[in-house]
């Protein structure tokens, strides 16, 4: 689940299509300008919500290392400096004078970075916004549909993924510096723009070159998918309007079939994606161990429902009831598709599912009573 650069960008969407694309002009209408700053800010989620913030009229100053697309918003505030776990051992020198109205901690998972930056930075806003993820609930939590945000997170002491922990640890800690101060949203997997784990582009690529495909299971397993642009829109409606608490930010979940059905949307396809069970499929040595990875693999993004169905099914009810709305799949779906092809002759990336191997398996599938 963690994000670092795949491949790098070098162009920045301009603040009037990042306004159009993600407010209304009633919310633009009734946003206060605030002086802003993010923590990072200069990959994938981090550009989004700067983009956002500009295009609402805030104030936005950038503090990173300046090492990560430096080149992204030159007209903007930027101090330089560097976290660590270790107090000693981090420079946080250009803050040192300065305040805001709002601190956006946006994507790191060590409890002693997230809890070292706060500690610093916690008389400087009156609000501060942290990015954890669905991953910090325990992983029990996962075996049943609807996940709410006051159920039990992992223990920091427990066998659970360190980045897991990490983040539910984070949360912990910020509780602790920040009291009611604080706003945690939890996304499940962020897709769209800038995006560079290629598991949904698997699905677009399959459906553009069209001919036949393996559509695993029925086609009613869930799928739940958040566009980074809605994480970036919850976050600009938590500051403009000043909320706080925690907030599942995972979508509306939808069917699998759907989802592709979707992608062929997107890719203008008459691809036809042939169901086929997953006993199938594991008779002829095609991965079903979800429990390892949903990004990657033969079936990305694919999970059973009899395989902790919780992962797709999660609720956010609590941030659409605070007014979060959200664009169609079909619009994230394009943006992933359209950033992964501009990447031209830079873009290396072959399916994991060589198409020798599909065509087997449907063949045998086809063939299966005769």
């Amino acid at each position: 689940m963690n994000r670092r650069d795949f491949i790098k960008r070098s162009c920045m969407a301009t603040a009037a299509s990042a306004c159009s694309s993600l407010f209304s002009l009633p919310a633009l209408a009734n946003a206060t300008p605030k002086r802003v700053l993010v923590l990072g800010g200069t990959s994938f989620l981090g550009p989004a919500l700067v983009e956002a913030a500009v295009g609402d009229g805030h104030t936005v100053t950038l503090f990173n290392r300046g090492i990560t697309n430096p080149e992204l918003f030159p007209h903007l505030e930027k101090l330089r400096g560097f976290r660590s776990s270790a107090a000693d051992d981090q420079d946080l020198s250009s803050l040192a004078r300065r305040h805001f109205e709002v601190i956006v901690d946006v994507w790191p998972n060590d409890p002693a970075m997230v809890a070292s930056a706060a500690e610093f930075l916690k008389e400087r806003a009156p609000h501060y916004l942290y990015v954890s993820s669905i991953a910090a609930y325990d992983g029990k939590e996962f075996t049943k549909a609807g996940i709410k945000e006051n159920a039990p997170l992992e223990p920091w002491d427990g066998t659970g993924p360190k980045y897991n922990r990490g983040k539910a640890e984070s949360e912990r800690r910020l509780h602790a510096i920040l009291g009611e101060r604080l706003t945690i949203v939890r996304p499940g997997p962020i897709k769209g723009d800038r995006d560079t784990t290629p598991d949904l582009f698997a699905w677009l690529i399959r459906a553009q070159n069209g001919g036949r495909h393996i559509g695993p299971g029925d086609g009613n397993d869930p799928v739940e998918l958040v566009d980074v642009k809605d994480v970036a829109r919850f976050l600009m409606l938590a500051i403009d309007r000043s909320i706080y608490g925690t907030f599942n930010l995972t979508g509306r979940s939808m069917r699998f079939r759907e989802f592709l059905n979707a992608c062929k949307t997107v890719t203008r396809s008459d691809a036809e994606f042939v169901w086929v069970p997953q006993s199938f499929l594991h008779e002829h040595q095609l991965e079903t161990d979800y429990t390892l990875n949903l990004h990657g693999g033969n079936f990305p993004l694919w999970r059973p429902t009899d395989a902790h169905p919780g992962v797709y099914q999660i609720s956010s009810e609590k941030a659409f009831d605070a007014g979060w709305q959200t664009r169609s799949f079909e619009e994230t779906a394009l943006d992933c598709l359209t950033y992964f092809r501009s990447q031209g002759d830079s873009l290396d990336w072959t399916d994991y599912l060589s198409a020798d191997k599909e065509k087997q398996v449907l063949d045998a599938w086809a063939h299966r009573s005769s």
